[in-house]
């Protein structure tokens, strides 16, 4: 697949990741479409704004706006799409069938799924058998303040790769697609090492925010139970990973913690959603990664701690 072929991009999704990376796409001078309901008047109006804020001083260091070309309150109003981002939650996607069905072109539409966990280009693969389907991997701290407005703490890079490294063209000319729009991103060649390598960081911060009685990631790292805590449920990440043929590395363990210290008080997406009381991505991050450890095998006693306390508390 050429780039010039992902020339129209669809967005599924307006919240903080789905708007960040978006925006830097229709900046770029790419045709973008957004389907939104409760925020189209304000993208409508005014574009997707995208604030790049000191995380250590809370003070704006930069600013864009990106204009939106069609904003479209329903699905069967989007005209054709080279490629269709998903970056709603993985606790909507079997009500995102229906919507999706009218914007995916079989045989064409490229499907590229910003979410996290496991399991969702899965998911999407039985329900769009004929496409290319796409996993994106956002190594990033952002958050939506309000409808349309975004503030980036971190740029962070973004590692794009394809469900059983299928269509490594389409994921290529997606990360091209990124690069140009200025972000840094890479093409995954082996999707699993890469999600499985997300879910170090993902696993432990997202969940510790929320059982810790609501902390960011500051505050984790300043309490040493917290952190031994992180680096076991690491080990466990890394454990199943190595089951399942993936290797991940003691420098890149150690990574987690170095970039997390550069993140000040962020307060991850799973943490943000059970604080407004919205639904927690309880099974895409911790659910099946559980399962599919046991299911190699794996002794995960940290794992399971966290998982049974995030069941009570949601």
């Amino acid at each position: 697949m050429k780039t010039s072929d992902l020339a129209k991009w669809t967005l599924v999704g307006p919240g903080a990741v789905g708007l960040y990376y978006s925006a830097r796409i229709a900046y770029s001078g790419r045709y973008l479409c957004v389907l939104a309901r409760s925020d189209a008047k304000e993208l409508q109006a005014n574009g997707i704004r995208v604030e790049m804020i000191n995380p250590e001083t809370s003070e704006l260091k930069d600013s864009f706006t990106a204009p939106i070309e069609c904003i479209r309150r329903k699905a069967d109003e989007i005209a054709e799409t080279d490629c269709v981002v998903i970056a709603a939650k993985s606790t909507f996607n079997h009500e995102l069938i229906e919507s999706l069905k009218s914007i995916v072109e079989p045989g064409h539409t490229v499907l590229l799924s910003l979410q996290n966990g496991l399991g969702n280009a899965e998911f999407f693969a039985q329900h769009f058998p004929e496409n290319p389907i796409l996993a994106g991997l956002c190594f990033v701290c952002v958050n939506r303040i309000k409808p349309g407005v975004v503030e980036n703490y971190h740029p962070g890079r973004v590692e794009i790769g394809s469900l059983g490294d299928r269509w490594p063209g389409a994921a290529k000319a997606a990360v091209k697609v990124f690069n140009e729009s200025g972000v840094v991103t890479s093409h995954a060649n082996k999707l699993n090492s890469a999600l499985w390598r997300k879910l170090c960081w993902n696993i432990p911060f997202n969940g510790l925010s929320i059982v810790a009685g609501g902390l960011a990631t500051d505050k984790i790292l300043a309490q040493p139970e917290l952190v031994t805590r992180a680096q076991a449920l690491m080990e466990e990440v890394r454990t199943v990973a190595t089951l399942a043929g993936h290797s991940i590395s003691d420098k890149f363990i150690a990574g987690q913690f170095a970039v997390t210290e550069k993140m000040g008080g962020y307060r991850p997406s799973s943490l943000i959603d059970y604080l407004a009381e919205r639904p927690v991505e309880i099974e895409s991050i911790w659910g099946e990664p559980l399962r599919r450890g046991q299911a190699l095998g794996a002794n995960l006693p940290e794992l399971t701690k966290l998982y049974s306390e995030l069941r009570a508390l949601l």
